[in-house]
């Protein structure tokens, strides 16, 4: 019963970060430069310049990742993931997948410019573009409790 609650969890901060959490320009935020990119490192701050939602094309169809500061949530057709952003020398995802799937279990990312460059684990890379708009994660097939 533990799952269906990491993925709605999942859910509420991808649609927390994407329903509003867009910059109008202006203020006083400390964000990184694009010359600040996640490959830099950046001690603590290791999603510095990562943070959003982000879409590519999979074999499968539209593959959405956002990330808000060290956590990070995925979803592929009916796969969606969750897990963190760490520094490991360079940044890298580690998610853990509500299918099992590890196709995007782990993977180091990189920022260049307006892409997000993944080089997963298994071989897969993947190039995302910066989200426009509102951003619809699909909710995966959850297994009913049986009481």
């Amino acid at each position: 019963m533990r799952k269906p609650a990491q993925i709605a969890g999942a859910a509420a901060i991808a649609a927390l970060l994407l329903s509003g959490c867009g910059s109008s320009g202006g203020g006083n935020e400390s964000r990184p430069s694009p010359s600040e990119s996640a490959s830099t490192g950046g001690g603590d701050k290791a999603a510095g310049g990562i943070d959003g939602a982000w879409q590519t094309e999979g074999a499968h169809g539209p593959v959405t990742l956002a990330i808000i500061g060290e956590s990070a949530t995925l979803a592929a057709g009916k796969t969606v993931c969750q897990g963190k952003v760490k520094d490991m020398g360079t940044t890298m995802l580690a998610l853990k997948c509500n299918n099992g799937d590890d196709t995007r279990s782990m993977g180091e990312v990189r920022r260049i410019g307006n892409t997000l460059s993944v080089d997963w684990k298994y071989g897969l890379n993947e190039e995302y573009q910066k989200a426009k708009g509102k951003v619809e994660i699909p909710k995966p097939d959850l297994p009913t409790a049986a009481n």
